[in-house]
């Protein structure tokens, strides 16, 4: 594997960040208005509602089909000066609608290039009224330029967004918000869009992002295939930077001062080959990882290029590539979901260390089993609850390998490949997982669902 080291940088530019008068949105009535809250819609039609746990994430009124941001920041200051645009189509009438957008000062907003009122509300609200109604259907450019210091946010799992590392970099990435923190957007899983970010940065300093770097440019960043808001991430540090291949997969690591990660990514083509072999061609153009000594809660899957900090170790690594496929490519419809696709990936690490390291699956299962007490199953997978949504995987892990064993190798492992590549760019849940490992496994499996999805005592008949 040929691997060419450089470090990558440019000259520091601040944007202005100017303040004006927010003015009061004007009166509209209520079936040319936006939600907020993004309500989700079952293929059979059914409103299944806005997140329970999120119910503001999200925005109705319009799909976005590609973010465009443009970001100065200087690391001393600590301070960004943006300019975001969202392109967007109508799926109503709209005379006014918002965007999510933490903190950070907004001091202009066009529509289509007209300048438009704006009104900040509750925690995340940028509302935006465009001087003229825009129709059903309609293509629509939303600008807004905005400054200040991103801040983390803290959540149960620990902090997401934009975070401010000890070696005087930053780096944004991790569920369930991160986006929010640093550019405005539609934050919902179910609204994916292509995405490009281009900073600038100080001479000797590099940028990081998700995709792959614009021809001509050290600085940009396009991914070309829809990504959900929490699966971006950035990176601005004095990063080392290696180059290579995975197959005909390029990988791009970096690497922040510190973080002595260069063994554990050097694994990755293996790791790699590993989950090809079980899920299937790479769904990105390209991956590899932002390495930070930073310690984090976990890995962030972002897309394309997970983030890792300080302690990160093998297993971490296969998870946050698993995830690529069960996570990113194939999306949750909201976040009581989650515990889906994470426990699948988790289970694919532990197909990789009895491979690899010779740790028994079933071993492993067994022994969790016997360790498990009441508290541990009475979290329930398919609700486990707002904040807990991360926190419940290894239970699902064991319902992963429960399924397994009950359903059979040949089925269960259609199932592994078959969802996320049927489900490609597409956001499901628990209910659409049940109904296709049913049709697969061509078993009434409603009572092993009820029992390990749905159960909040001890899965008793489906343990052995």
């Amino acid at each position: 594997m040929a691997v060419r080291i450089r470090r990558l940088g440019s000259s520091v530019t601040l944007l202005l960040c100017g303040l004006t008068v927010c003015p009061t949105p004007a009166t509209a009535q209520d079936d040319t208005i936006g939600g907020d809250g993004y309500v989700h819609v079952a293929p059979n039609g059914t409103v299944l509602g806005v997140d329970p746990y999120y119910p503001t994430d999200g925005n109705g009124g319009y799909d976005v089909s590609h973010y465009d941001v443009a970001l100065s920041y200087d690391p001393a200051a600590r301070f960004l000066s943006a300019k975001t645009v969202v392109t967007a189509v109508t799926t109503q009438r709209l005379s006014r609608f918002n965007l999510d957008l933490r903190g950070l000062t907004v001091s202009g907003v066009h529509v289509d290039g007209v300048p438009a009122t704006f009104t900040r509300a509750k925690e995340h609200e940028l509302v935006v009224t465009p001087r003229t109604v825009l129709e059903e259907g309609a293509t629509f450019t939303v600008t807004i330029v905005y400054c200040g210091r991103p801040q983390a946010e803290y959540t149960p799992r620990g902090w997401t967004g934009w975070r401010t590392s000890y070696t005087g970099g930053a780096f944004a990435a991790g569920a369930p918000h991160s986006a929010t923190t640093w550019f405005p957007v539609n934050d919902t899983t179910a609204d994916k869009a292509t995405f490009r970010v281009t900073a600038t940065v100080p001479r000797g300093w590099t940028v990081v992002s998700n995709g792959v770097r614009e021809p001509g440019s050290a600085t940009t960043w396009v991914e070309n295939q829809p990504i959900a808001p929490s699966a971006t991430m950035i990176g601005i540090d004095r990063y080392t930077v290696q180059e290579s291949t995975a197959g005909d997969t390029p990988v791009l690591n970096a690497f922040a001062p510190g973080a002595n990660a260069g063994p554990l990514a050097a694994k990755l083509p293996e790791v790699l080959g590993f989950l090809t072999g079980k899920l299937g061609p790479f769904p990105y153009s390209s991956t590899g990882g932002l390495y930070v000594p930073d310690r984090l809660g976990y890995a962030h899957p972002a897309q394309g290029r997970p983030v890792f900090g300080a302690g990160a170790g093998e297993s971490a690594l296969v998870q946050a590539a698993a995830a690529q496929w069960w996570g990113n490519k194939l999306a949750i419809k909201m976040w009581k979901d989650q515990p889906l696709p994470e426990s699948f990936a988790r289970y694919l690490a532990w197909l990789w260390d009895e491979e690899r390291r010779g740790i028994a699956v079933e071993q492993r299962y067994q022994a969790a089993v016997r360790a498990a007490d009441p508290a541990f199953w009475a979290r329930k997978l398919s609700d486990p609850g707002k904040g807990r949504e991360f926190s419940v995987s290894d239970k699902g892990v064991l319902m992963v390998h429960a399924l397994r064993k009950h359903i059979g190798d040949e089925k269960f492992f259609a199932v592994l490949r078959e969802f996320p590549e049927i489900n490609d760019n597409w956001n499901q849940g628990w209910y659409d997982w049940e109904l296709y490992v049913a049709a697969v496994a061509d078993m009434d499996l409603k009572p092993f669902f009820t029992a390990w999805v749905d159960g909040t005592t001890a899965p008793t008949g489906f343990l052995d």
